[in-house]
């Protein structure tokens, strides 16, 4: 968490917001608090007193700023309650976090592990001090090397596990279901990847319900499909116009009836696709044989549209 992300607020209009929300009184002297951290917005001076020597940090906002870099609810209460304080007691920093004493335990031991916290004894009493907020940001460091070991990882062990996928069947067909707002990503992101150099690729698309997604679908995915020599026969509906281009590999031919749903054929693939937000589907279907017998349907419409004229 950036100290700078947190506004200082004229005290009297502080004060006036502070309704049934849990604050912590620091003592300036007691916690030797500089006026470079007031200056940054971490602390609030207020006038509690003429002497103006007490601060007043606001715990809930603060804990909602640490559970945006990902931290829990807990984690982040508890956190901020040790930071606030200083070197102190379990019962103490569960008291201040307004989290039980067996739970607080917990945390701690989690922050332990994350170096946001670190224990320390004092007359015979175990403590705990909290990190300097610089820590939450080595934290987050360490899991971004630590999640790109392991997609390097993954990657190898991607290499066995297809090696042994469909062992007892190569021929079986394989379907796979997506539902909710991923299911186009994933759709997309599986097309985009399988995508075979020098083949042909048939379409039936709603080109107003694939740009809602992907406005800029038209000039994007022709370049992509230029770089494999992957040419598109397509029927399109919707309100803009997808004429035929021979330089970028695409025949087109547009429905006068909204297409339903979008489809894409490859050699021994298929997908379909329906764009309704939360509610949208995606079936990704592998078998040379119900794919053959899809693309010759295909075909038979495409010849079918083309006699027409």
């Amino acid at each position: 968490m950036h100290c700078a992300a947190m506004n200082v607020l004229d005290p009297e209009e502080y004060n006036n917001n502070l309704v049934n929300l849990p604050i912590i009184e620091l003592s300036l002297v007691d916690r030797n608090i500089t006026y470079k951290e007031f200056n940054q917005g971490f602390f609030l001076l207020t006038k509690h007193d003429n002497n103006a020597n007490i601060v007043v940090m606001q715990l809930v906002n603060l804990a909602k700023e640490l559970e945006t870099v990902g931290l829990t609810e807990k984690q982040a209460r508890v956190y901020v309650a040790s930071l606030s304080l200083g070197a102190a007691t379990v019962k103490r920093i569960g008291e201040q976090a307004e989290v039980n004493r067996a739970t607080t335990y917990v945390i701690l031991d989690e922050l332990l592990a994350m170096g946001l916290v670190s224990e320390t004894n004092e007359k015979k009493k175990t403590l705990f001090v909290a990190e300097p907020p610089e820590a939450i940001g080595r934290y987050l460091n360490f899991l971004e090397k630590d999640i790109k070991e392991r997609k390097e990882k993954l990657k190898t062990a991607s290499k066995s596990l297809e090696g042994i996928s469909r062992i007892e069947n190569v021929d079986a067909p394989v379907v796979r279901f997506f539902k909710g707002p991923e299911a186009i990503q994933a759709v997309e992101a599986y097309n985009r990847r399988k995508a075979t150099k020098n083949t042909i690729v048939y379409a039936i698309s709603d080109v107003d319900e694939v740009m809602k997604v992907f406005p800029d679908i038209l000039s994007k995915g022709p370049q992509r499909r230029k770089k494999k020599n992957v040419e598109s026969k397509m029927f399109y509906s919707g309100s803009v116009e997808v004429p035929s281009d021979k330089s970028l590999g695409r025949t087109t031919k547009k429905l006068n009836e909204k297409a339903k749903a979008d489809l894409s054929i490859y050699k021994d693939r298929m997908t379909i696709l329906s764009y309704k937000g939360d509610n949208s589907t995606g079936v990704i279907i592998e078998g040379k044989e119900i794919v053959a017998v899809i693309r010759q349907l295909f075909e038979l419409a495409w010849e079918k549209q083309s006699n027409k004229k």
